[in-house]
């Protein structure tokens, strides 16, 4: 039975879509079915549709946003019904379908700017440019991005502004401004690895590769590729496993291995079957066409030719394309006549949509034509007008190419100081905490039961009266190590060191569910306690030989400590910009710095509070460790007077 209520339950839909977990999806539609109201069932079915939308199956999410659309409209619930309208454009999109694709998208978008929906309004516009990229028209795909990205920017839509950033950077590459379409993949990838959005992170490395691919760097183009697909494996992304395949089968065609890049289409094409991803399953149908040509297959070319002409295609790249691929059979046929006149409807179609390597291409293979046909005028024509774009499209690639090499130099020095920041941060901060500055969060946490240790080396000050001040460095420098790596183990957080005193506490936060009930951080701050002690118990004191005389080191015996432990409300946050400090506050804080201070040498002295709440061992361990507590009886502490105290063994 559900726990969360229906706003709750809202909430977690919303974030589940952001971070596309169909899991979490299908999860909270199951709780608001229980819910058993109208409301809840349509967010259900919305849930629901989103999750097979994830997964690819179209049929089912379509199904499923019907339900939700039917029930919006009963319930009067006009922004139910735009967001639905909108997610229902996107998967005829997804399957190809973009005559109704943007019929339902300017539906949505009408409702949204109707309702001032700002946000919905910029997410529809980012939708509809989608589709007009996937049909080739690029200035209106461009100028949906711009007015889509000005909008997210406005509201502070992050997740949506690295989205659009990346699809501006697909207009550019495909439109050959590859600097800029490297500087905004570039920049995208940046946002979609602060967000933490791994499915984009898979996409913008796959879509640099592009741009690599393109450009002629193979080698970098693979490295790319590779990097995307196994990210979209781990993430289980069918979809984005068979575009990067297919990428990867456009390289080895490209370089001539058609055997390897047929493998990899026949893998691509497969899982595009298998999700319904009906453009995706034209377009590598053509690669492989052109890969069969190559490789000599000319019987399966033709086969697969006739196949495509029964396919409906709108974008104009695959168009030119197919038609390139018949005439090369024609030829091979010896029908040169019938090969030319495909290559002028070819022409005009380049021509139409400004593809303008297409254009060399069919003038070089019209040239070849007239040269085998003895027709000397129209050598001449489309021989110089080969060379013209040549010369063109040449040109324009040096100064790309010089272009791009400023470009990655830009890039790698942004890319050098940001590794140099979060060197800094992390050398300051907890990992987990340097992470969360670095985004650009204000870190300031309340932590309800947090549990506190104090540390401190027994007769530490009359050891650095006798040794050199070079070699108390490092001493404490080894018996702080040390500790350090025993926190680590306990998922305990170093807080900081004073002196020769050593804080450090446990939130709790990490692997809590796998721990005893609410308690398992208190049982991590115990043994890690316990460790601590018997860490140093059998510690050896090495000196650097550069210190000079260092036999003092054989007459210091063990290091003995004294530990305090507490547990109760903490506030945690980050203080300072130039020397950033992670920091504890609260009663907690001084009460475990009292049972430190009327500790005893080798000894863990523990609060009542902390003896309560810790269990005697831990199912998270992969063995069992007793612990217990002995009653020490009641002492006076400084600002609370008497308390009863335990000792931790």
């Amino acid at each position: 039975m559900s726990t969360r209520t229906f706003e709750e339950l809202k909430d977690a839909v919303n974030n589940a879509t952001r971070n596309s977990d169909a899991a979490s999806l299908m999860e909270c539609a199951e709780e608001l079915h229980a819910l058993a109201t109208s409301e809840a069932e349509a967010v259900a079915h919305t849930a629901r549709g989103v999750g097979f939308a994830l997964g690819s199956n179209y049929p089912a999410a379509l199904e499923h946003y019907h339900h939700a659309l039917a029930m919006h409209e009963e319930l009067g619930n006009r922004s139910g019904v735009a967001r639905v309208t909108m997610n229902i454009g996107n998967v005829y999109r997804n399957s190809g379908d973009y005559h109704a694709a943007l019929e339902q998208l300017h539906r949505a978008l009408a409702m949204h700017q109707e309702l001032g929906d700002r946000s919905g309004v910029a997410r529809v516009t980012n939708g509809i440019g989608v589709v007009h990229y996937s049909t080739g028209n690029y200035p209106a795909a461009l100028e949906h991005y711009h007015r889509a990205l000005a909008m997210h920017e406005e509201l502070g839509d992050s997740s949506d502004v690295a989205l659009v950033t990346g699809n501006i950077g697909g207009v550019h590459y495909h439109t050959g401004i590859y600097p800029s379409a490297l500087e905004h993949f570039h920049r995208a990838l940046a946002m979609h690895e602060q967000l933490g959005d791994l499915s984009y992170v898979a996409r913008a490395t796959g879509n640099i590769g592009n741009v690599h691919h393109f450009t002629g760097n193979y080698p970098a183009a693979l490295e790319h590729y590779h990097r995307a697909l196994a990210m979209h494996e781990e993430l289980g992304d069918r979809s984005g496993v068979a575009v990067v395949t297919g990428n990867i089968g456009n390289v080895h065609s490209n370089t001539g291995n058609y055997l390897a890049g047929l493998e990899h289409y026949r893998r691509a094409i497969a899982i595009h079957e298998e999700l319904g991803n009906r453009s995706d399953v034209v377009g590598v149908i053509g690669n492989i066409i052109t890969a069969m040509i190559g490789s000599g297959e000319h019987a399966e070319a033709e086969a697969l030719l006739q196949t495509m002409d029964t396919l409906q295609i709108d974008n104009p790249h695959i168009v030119v394309q197919k038609e390139q691929s018949r005439a090369s059979l024609q030829e091979h046929h010896g029908t040169l006549d019938e090969a030319r006149a495909t290559l002028r409807a070819a022409l005009l179609i380049a021509q139409e949509h400004t593809l303008v390597p297409k254009q060399a291409d069919i003038h070089k293979s019209l040239r070849d034509l007239a040269l085998k046909q003895n027709d000397l005028a129209g050598y001449v024509e489309h021989n110089n007008e080969f060379t013209r774009i040549t010369e063109e499209v040449n040109g324009k690639e040096t100064a790309t190419k010089m272009a791009m090499q400023e470009k990655q130099r830009e890039i790698d020095a942004v890319q050098r100081e940001h590794q140099k920041h979060m060197a800094v941060l992390h050398s300051t901060l907890p990992k987990h905490i340097a992470d969360r500055v670095a985004r650009g969060e204000t870190v300031n946490d309340h932590h309800e039961n947090a549990a506190l240790i104090f540390l401190d080396i027994v007769g530490f000050t009359s050891i650095s009266d006798r040794i050199p001040s070079g070699h108390v460095v490092h001493l404490l420098e080894q018996i702080f190590t040390t500790l350090d790596a025993v926190c680590e183990k306990h998922n305990v957080v170093k807080i900081k060191t004073i002196g020769d005193s050593y804080m450090a506490v446990s939130f709790g936060t990490a692997n809590s569910e796998e721990r005893t009930a609410n308690s398992g951080h208190i049982y991590d701050a115990a043994t890690c306690a316990l460790e601590m002690i018997a860490s140093l118990d059998t510690l050896v004191i090495t000196m650097p030989p550069s210190l000079g005389e260092t036999s003092w080191t054989n007459d210091i015996g063990e290091i003995k400590v004294r530990i305090g432990m507490h547990c109760g409300p903490v506030t945690a946050g980050v203080i300072g910009t130039a020397r950033m400090q992670y920091d504890v506050w609260g009663d907690t804080v001084n009460v475990a710095s009292r049972m430190e201070s009327t500790s005893e040498p080798g000894k863990i002295h523990v609060s009542e509070a902390f003896a309560t709440l810790l269990p005697a061992t831990s199912s998270g361990d992969s063995f069992e460790r007793p612990l217990q507590v002995l009653e020490r009886g009641e002492i006076e502490v400084k600002g609370k007077g008497m308390m009863k105290t335990y000792w931790l063994e």
